[in-house]
């Protein structure tokens, strides 16, 4: 007897598992057959109707069963392949999601592989063009991207000519794509980080944020500014610095920051650790201590950050986490648009102690 690769969820020669479900074992839960069944969990099928897809859907995550997909992606022609595509893998920031993104592609059988993007979605262009020509599994787009209307509708089209071809996307980001996401709570945790800095007595922040007008830098300053003037906050005027993305930006930034507006702010506010980081150097060569004169907080809490003295003040975005949902959400479905969102956690440390009134 010959078994389908796409839809035995065994591996040859693999040795039986008796508690793990299998495609059988979901297709009688549904009351479908076993081919109905595989059809019904592949997203791009398009010869099911939405009441078996649901059933089928729903049986499967009752008892936890997950599809073969690198049998899966054999079967289709595609290749046993999630490529992610990256905007600069030495952000600690892209590195915790390309974490989770590798983990979670592993445990679904299957390889993942990078492309840079920078940040231009000019760039993600050619690279989603490139790709294409692989035959991936599905991709995965991570990081932040700037460029005109014009760009970023000639990217969702070269993203749905990859779908026709029954290939998956989702996001690992922000929700700014008309696909399945992962969303970092960017602006949930500049806001939480804002509530808990007044708690602690700070006032008038001042912010250091990205040089370039992304969706992330928005939602980050968004939730800041928003929380700040629901407290009563004071951001006065020059107290927001573009800066780039690198601990040397935070540190120019700091330095103007110092040098111009001594003793009217008593917290920086970075849109990174990296950025973070270099603020506080910046304070030391002026002859400030981190944390006691001026506070700072960082965000996204990369690693490392609680290795700097004192520690810094970040906020947990769960990113490796994030990475992982992206490939879930792109080796499930169809349906409704999704979007999940994990809640983001404030880390207190040195950086950041609580100030008398």
């Amino acid at each position: 007897m010959t078994t389908d690769p796409a839809t035995d969820d065994r591996s040859p020669g693999a040795p039986d598992r008796p508690s793990a479900a299998t495609l059988r074992d979901v297709a009688e839960a549904a009351g479908v057959s076993k081919a109905s069944a595989s059809r019904a969990l592949d997203p791009a099928s398009q010869y099911v109707s939405s009441s078996m897809r649901a059933r089928v859907l729903d049986a499967a995550e009752r008892l936890g069963y997950r599809p073969n997909a690198s049998a899966r992606a054999t079967t289709t022609g595609a290749t046993a392949m999630v490529a992610v595509l990256v905007s600069d893998i030495r952000d600690p920031y892209n590195a915790e999601i390309v974490h989770g993104v590798i983990e979670q592609a592993g445990a679904s059988g299957l390889v993942a592989t990078f492309a840079g993007t920078d940040h231009g979605i000019d760039d993600e262009i050619r690279v989603v063009r490139m790709m294409r020509g692989l035959r991936p599994h599905a991709m995965i787009l991570t990081g932040t991207r700037s460029g005109s209307t014009v760009s970023r509708a000639s990217l969702e089209e070269e993203l749905a000519r990859y779908t026709q071809e029954g290939g998956r996307v989702a996001i690992a980001g922000d929700d700014e794509l008309p696909f399945d996401t992962a969303v970092v709570p960017r602006r949930r945790g500049a806001s939480a980080l804002v509530a808990e800095l007044f708690r602690l007595g700070y006032r008038t922040p001042a912010l250091i944020r990205p040089d370039h007008d992304a969706e992330a830098a928005r939602q980050w300053e968004d939730g800041v500014v928003e929380a700040a003037a629901r407290l009563g906050m004071r951001i006065g005027r020059g107290a927001v610095v573009r800066a780039p993305m690198t601990r040397d930006g935070g540190y120019d930034a700091a330095a103007g920051l110092v040098a111009e507006r001594p003793g009217r702010f008593d917290v920086v506010l970075a849109a990174t650790d990296a950025m973070a980081i270099g603020a506080m150097t910046a304070m030391r060569d002026a002859g400030l201590t981190p944390g006691a004169e001026i506070g700072v907080a960082g965000f996204d809490d990369a690693v490392g950050t609680e290795d700097v003295t004192p520690g810094l003040t970040s906020v947990d975005l769960a990113l490796a986490r994030v990475g992982a949902a992206a490939v879930e959400l792109a080796l499930t479905g169809p349906g409704d648009l999704r979007r999940i969102e994990f809640e983001p956690r404030v880390v207190v440390r040195g950086t950041t102690p609580a100030r008398s009134s």
